[in-house]
């Protein structure tokens, strides 16, 4: 069978903006005190300035769902290669639905069955997410995806019951 490669790039949500946007103040004011006063200021200018560099590079998240011969894989890349999240079988999956479905209405929140969660959308409203619900290593999980239709159709392919979209 083919391979479906999906590639997502996670946005920065408005607190991370906000967040580097007082790192960088902070480190231009320390460098202001530094310049006009005391060079021990320097420091923190120096702490501030690796701080944001050190928080932006973490931040920063590439995602790819790979699909191939009824098994999903979900890699995270990085600058030196990618480290496998998850990996699982199709037939493994419990459900896939749209995250307001009631099929994952107990897996919610402030639903009666707790989940670990793992998030790998990219959060762009105009992206519709899913949510699955797969068995892996002998445990339920929950994951969040951006799927397209044709990843969906090899769900559905492989797991007709578990797909409720």
């Amino acid at each position: 069978m083919d391979r479906l490669v999906i590639s997502v790039t996670r946005r920065a949500r408005p607190s991370e903006k906000l967040l580097r946007g007082v790192m960088v103040a902070l480190a231009a004011v320390f460098l202001l005190l530094a310049v006009a006063g005391d060079r021990g200021m320097m420091l923190p200018c120096f702490l501030m300035a690796m701080g944001y560099f050190v928080y932006t590079h973490a931040t920063r998240r590439l995602y790819e769902y790979i699909l191939e011969n009824g098994r999903m894989r979900i890699d995270r890349l990085l600058e030196r290669g990618r480290v496998t999240q998850h990996e699982f079988s199709l037939k493994d999956v419990e459900i896939l639905a749209r995250p307001r479905d009631e099929a994952v209405a107990p897996f919610r929140k402030d639903g009666a069955v707790k989940l670990k969660k793992f998030d790998y959308t990219s959060y762009d409203d105009a992206v519709p997410y899913y949510t699955m619900i797969v068995r892996e290593d002998g445990r339920r999980i929950k994951l969040l995806l951006d799927l397209n239709e044709a990843a969906i159709d090899r769900v559905r392919r492989e797991n007709r019951e578990a797909v409720r979209i």
